[in-house]
């Protein structure tokens, strides 16, 4: 084999992949439109109440700081105010943010996974970054206003852990400003708080004991500031001991076979194993001291979304079975998903430098398969969306049932009083598609998200 070959794609190859990724990504535009929900809903109706307080006491504070659900949502509800006082109320503003979180998250990640396949491949590493963060189902969290708390802490998490490990000086303002980004993750959404494990990791792996010092105390003061006032969750050791303990670790389990989990209901489990396993191998052997920036990066991005599992399986046990985690969720197993796919580019290189040829055969039929799979997560996404709108059109009529309790508000006569004075206001009383047959009621694989 000669040393001085580059690998690459040839042409055919390189504009077959070019033209199935820009296709995907057609997709997911076309989805942004298709599935967004505009009218309030669910926690929405909350949001909108606790607005109506702050326009009514002008406590700025409390209304942008105040726990919902244990969650400080500061951007969502900085968000909401601006979109009220400036949108005309109408969740643009809302499905814009949302939309921008999601490619803020994807460009960064296709940064991290370009370098690490090098020269000559950067388009098959970055590409498959981008894929892995633009599916279908990831969609729904930014194309509906109570999802898009997720992305807000998402785009932060990656940002602060993209920067801190990124090549150049480690000067003061650059790690300001990765303690900014991960101060501001945990404020779209505690899950945000998972940054912190995942920047101490990458910084004690590259021997800068000062600068893990560093993110323990502000990681510590943070959290702190964030856990005052709030209810101490349920452990799973109490009211049920060893049963509640089982629940959290099926639920962590299924939790990180997500989005896969949810097409294949009783085998899902084994894609959670498999993935705890290469996470918990790429943890133990990789990112050493001597490692590139991409590897480090791919670390913290795989233990982010190790510690968000962590954390659902023990704030959700209970109140979430483990055979069915909300696909809302899976928008925080990207990074963990990238990342796997940044530690595999090294050997794929490798493989292409042996034998060029088949490998670019490989990249056609992954074409092929990523075209096949966002064509089914699109499926899921436009069924779970009709699904949802097609229950809030009841409820907008006047009719009522009980699925509508879990889906639109546990209190139907609150969400109506709520909704006769928007109706009066005019606010949030539009949608950018007609609403979907009647006869949609069942989400893809048979159950609604």
């Amino acid at each position: 084999m000669s040393a001085a070959r580059e690998p690459g794609l040839a042409a055919p190859a390189r504009w077959i992949f070019a033209a199935a990724l820009g296709l995907y990504l057609a997709i997911a535009a076309w989805l942004v439109w298709r599935t967004s929900i505009l009218e309030p809903y669910s926690d929405m109706f909350d949001w909108i109440a606790r607005h109506e307080r702050f326009r009514a006491d002008g406590d700025l504070g409390r209304y942008l700081w105040a726990p919902h659900n244990f969650h400080h949502l500061v951007w969502t509800f900085a968000i909401l105010d601006l979109d009220t006082r400036a949108f005309g109320a109408s969740s643009y503003l809302f499905l814009a943010m949302g939309v921008l979180c999601l490619a803020g998250t994807a460009a960064l990640l296709a940064c991290a996974a370009g370098a690490a396949a090098g020269r000559g491949l950067r388009l098959i590493g970055a590409g498959g970054a981008v894929a892995l963060s633009a599916m279908g189902c990831h969609v729904l969290d930014a194309s509906a206003d109570i999802n898009t708390t997720y992305l807000h802490a998402l785009v932060f998490a990656v940002a602060a852990i993209v920067l801190a490990t990124a090549p150049g000086e480690r000067a003061p303002l650059r790690r300001g400003g990765v303690l900014i980004c991960a101060v501001a993750a945990g404020l779209g959404s505690a899950a945000g708080l998972a940054v912190w494990p995942a920047l101490l990791l990458v910084a004690w792996r590259a021997g800068d004991r000062r600068w893990a010092v560093a993110v323990v105390i502000t990681g510590i003061a943070f959290s702190l500031i964030y856990l005052l006032g709030q209810a101490a969750p349920a452990s799973p050791m109490t009211a049920g001991g060893l049963t509640r303990l089982a629940e959290a670790v099926a639920l962590f389990v299924n939790y990180l076979g997500l989005p896969w989990v949810r097409g294949i209901p009783g085998l899902g489990w084994l894609v959670g194993v498999m993935v705890l396993g290469l996470s918990l191998a790429a943890l133990i052997g990789k990112g050493g001291r001597d490692a590139a920036w991409p590897e480090r990066t791919a670390l913290g991005l795989i233990l982010f979304s190790l510690t968000t599992a962590v954390m659902a399986g023990v704030a959700r046990t209970g109140a979430t079975a483990a055979d069915f985690v909300p696909m809302r969720y899976a928008v925080f197993l990207i990074p963990l998903q990238v990342g796997l796919w940044i530690l595999a580019l090294p050997y794929l290189r490798r493989a292409w430098e042996r034998r060029p040829r088949p490998m670019e055969g490989l990249v056609v039929g992954a074409a092929a398969l990523m075209l096949v799979h966002q064509g089914l997560m699109a499926a899921y996404a436009v069924s779970a969306h009709d699904t949802t709108l097609a229950l809030i059109a009841d409820f907008r009529a006047g009719q009522r049932s009980a699925a509508m309790l879990p889906t639109i508000y546990p209190d139907l006569a609150k969400a109506q009083a709520l909704s006769d004075r928007m109706r009066r206001q005019g606010l949030y009383q539009r949608e950018l598609r007609p609403d979907p047959p009647p006869a949609q009621r069942i989400g893809y694989f048979g159950f609604m998200d």
